[in-house]
């Protein structure tokens, strides 16, 4: 009996330190560390002032175990999640030219010199694919946001589970086909973020995994449900959403955008904001989701501060409750800049039509080779400046010690179709249409037609196809023809004849592309050109004249812009032979004759409003008895075809000689941001012999004051002109880009 007592006082003993051992460890997982999760919305500019929040979680050393964000959200989030401090992510956003990348240009001088003649020349492209239009999901497809993020995030490019990253992380994109949410977890970060931020209609829509994407802001600007299903426990928010617009505050595009995208999101926000714990909200008045001015970003760097200054007790609190806990996060190593890596291998990704060596000739970097941020960077700008793809990206993937460049394109369409048009009191109202074919004759090639309707007509059939060398060469040949009416002045200031000028020219030569400014080339050409007037005092014994000539010219052309350049240079140099007549003509002209050409042109920033050009011209033809048509022109303020050139205060072809030069500077002041103020001076002279070139009483003089800006139809400009010659003013009105 007394044994079984024992046994039973044992037992008894056992369990109760069974019990006391389970308790133990219940009182154990009751202390752990409750999970942090920081959420940040979507708002455009606006999201600058989520990064005042980041600031104080530092300070007090707060632990955030996940991240999630939507739109500018999770780009601050993204970054918060690698590692990043709030103080880099302020210098990232302060760094990035946030305005220049909300557009779809990349920098001119990129873009391969054969291609910048067609830049900056139409209202309208619509490139067609399988007989079909393709119409952009936005205006701007987003080239350099996707390059600006490739290059903050390269340290996670490696990266493709979310969750691995310092701080796991998601962010919301939506589905534009079925009005849902996405969360994006896992894949390639730069694309989440692209796709998490993509402005309807603005940017265009991002294919991931079958979906069609767009800002996740229209379902889902406040994911705080996301931070909770990945394990937070508490949660900090910033929300810089709008609040709905007033009638009279619905003053611009983005407003208005804003509006519309907000009335499901009031009703989700609602709901979201409730398992917030610690919720700071900026101060965001008067600014909206395009407040991308620097001025307005430090005003939302302030503002977001002090949202979270007015929280710091809060903060403050959190921390000393988290000091509790002895579980610690391990220490966040910041991601290091990227200046130099060493890549053993090139990849490209997306080619279909467009072969490897054209796109590895434009990139510029091989295996095994050292490189800076910088020459990827501008290699992959010169293949997208190729205007052979509508996107061109890059990732830097290190496993196995070895570290791989992919370079990711998506095609072009290969037939593009353009539509321009111009109106000048030169030529009146002009249209120009244009069909652009790459790869279809050759690859590498481009085909152009081109017909220029209106008061002077054009049409023109141009093809090339350049090797894959460096430097690279190129095959062209082009057949145009053009008709002019050329008018001649004398010297009682009125119209003396009018003459129609009929124009067919066919070029073959070779060309070779020295970097994407500089171009040289030589080739043959066959001219025809007659000449005709229904003036009755005018007649022409040999009314037309066809021959064969040898052709070399040079071409450097570094401008920022094409239109109201702020800075670079043109260069153009030409020399010509006519060796061959192809009609008879008996002696009435002569038939071997030299033609040279020089044209240089400067621009300089003065301040960040002010602007100075020079240019210098002159033009030579080496013939005792010339072709009526073969003369050179001054006068107006467009070059024509390389023989009618500028020289303001002069009316359109109001000066005509054998040999032709001229030297002017001009002065633009931009007041607002596309808007301009110039004025104008310059000197020129034409004359038959070059003897006379050099006398300096037969020098015309001649100046012009004007304004201008910059419309979506292009730039439009009038200037008022007065010349030496018989003071009279003259009138130049200029409606859309010139071609």
């Amino acid at each position: 009996m007394y044994f079984f007592k024992f046994k039973i006082s044992i037992l008894a003993i056992f369990i109760l330190f069974l019990t006391q051992a389970v308790t133990i460890a219940q009182s154990d997982s009751l202390v752990s560390r409750p999970k942090i999760g920081l959420v940040l919305s979507g708002g455009g500019a606006k999201g600058m002032a989520e990064i005042g929040t980041l600031k104080l979680i530092e300070k007090y050393n707060i632990p955030i175990d996940y991240v999630t964000g939507t739109s500018m959200g999770s780009i601050v989030g993204a970054l918060y999640a690698m590692g990043y401090s709030a103080d880099n992510i302020e210098q990232i956003a302060r760094n990035m030219k946030w305005q220049e990348m909300f557009t779809g240009d990349i920098k001119r001088r990129l873009i391969s010199i054969e291609e910048k003649d067609e830049e900056g020349k139409y209202l309208l492209e619509v490139p067609v694919k399988k007989g079909k239009p393709i119409i952009s999901t936005g205006l701007i497809s987003g080239q350099k946001i996707e390059m600006e993020l490739a290059k903050i995030t390269w340290s996670a490019h490696n990266i493709s589970d979310f969750s691995k990253l310092p701080i796991p992380f998601a962010c919301v994109a939506t589905d534009i086909v079925h009005g849902k949410p996405i969360l994006l977890n896992k894949g390639y970060l730069p694309d989440a973020l692209r796709a998490s931020m993509a402005i309807p209609s603005i940017l265009s829509a991002v294919e991931l995994d079958g979906n069609l994407l767009v800002d996740g802001g229209l379902v889902n600007n406040f994911p705080v449900s996301y931070a909770k299903q990945m394990g937070a426990d508490i949660i900090i928010g910033v929300i810089v959403q709008s609040k709905l617009y007033k009638k009279k505050e619905l003053n611009s595009m983005l407003k208005v955008m804003e509006q519309a995208a907000s009335f499901e999101n009031e009703r989700v926000t609602k709901k979201e904001i409730k398992d917030v714990d610690l919720l700071v909200e900026p101060d965001i008045e008067g600014y909206d989701a395009g407040s991308f001015a620097p001025e307005d970003v430090d005003t939302l760097f302030a503002r977001g501060y002090e949202a979270a200054l007015a929280k710091e007790e809060a903060f403050k609190e959190l921390s000393e409750k988290l000091k509790n806990y002895k579980d610690k996060r391990k220490p966040i190593i910041a991601p290091t800049n990227l200046y130099s890596i060493f890549i053993d291998k090139v990849k490209y990704e997306g080619l279909k039509k467009v072969s490897k060596g054209l796109v590895a000739s434009k990139l510029q970097i091989k295996d095994s080779t050292w490189v800076t941020l910088k020459d990827i960077e501008r290699g992959v700008a010169m293949v997208y400046g190729s205007k052979y793809f509508e996107k061109v990206n890059y990732r830097i993937i290190q496993e196995n010690n070895l570290t791989t460049l992919i370079i990711k394109v998506a095609e072009q369409a290969f037939s593009i179709y353009k539509i321009g048009a111009n109106f000048n009191n030169y030529f009146n109202t002009s249209l120009l249409l244009n069909g652009t074919y790459r790869n279809i004759l050759g690859e590498g090639s481009k085909l152009l037609l081109n017909a220029k309707l209106g008061f002077q007509t054009e049409f023109s059939a141009d093809y090339s196809i350049f090797t894959n060398l460096k430097p690279s060469i190129g095959f062209n040949t082009k057949i145009q023809y053009y008709n002019i009416e050329e008018t001649f002045f004398n010297f009682t200031d009125s119209i003396d004849l009018r003459v129609q000028n009929d124009v067919f020219e066919g070029n073959i030569g070779l060309a070779s592309t020295l970097s994407n400014s500089l171009l040289f080339g030589a080739g043959l050409q066959v001219f025809y050109k007659s000449v005709r007037s229904q003036d009755v005092r005018l007649s022409f014994e040999k009314p037309y004249r066809s021959a064969i000539s040898t052709y070399a010219f040079f071409k450097m052309d570094t401008y920022d812009v094409r239109v109201y350049t702020n800075e670079g240079t043109a260069l153009h140099l030409a020399a010509s032979y006519v060796f061959g007549e192809l009609n008879k003509t008996d002696d009435y002209f002569d038939k071997k004759y030299w033609k040279f050409l020089a044209n240089y042109s400067q621009y300089f920033r003065i301040g960040k409003r002010w602007n100075y050009r020079h240019l210098v011209t002159a033009a030579a033809t080496l013939n005792n008895n010339i072709f009526f048509s073969d003369r050179y022109f001054l006068g107006g303020a467009i070059n024509f075809k390389d023989y009618i050139f500028p020289l303001e205060g002069f009316r359109f072809m109001e000066i005509m000689g054998q040999n032709i030069a001229s030297v002017g500077v001009s002065l633009r002041f931009e007041p607002w941001n596309g808007k301009f103020i110039f004025i104008n001076g310059n000197s020129g002279i034409a004359e038959n012999t070059i003897k006379d070139m050099f006398n300096p009483n037969k020098f015309y003089f001649g100046a012009s004051f004007g304004v201008g800006m910059r419309t979506v139809i292009g730039p439009v400009e009038y200037k008022i002109s007065v010349n030496s010659l018989n003071n009279e003013i003259n009138h130049w009105l200029q409606i859309g880009y010139s071609f």
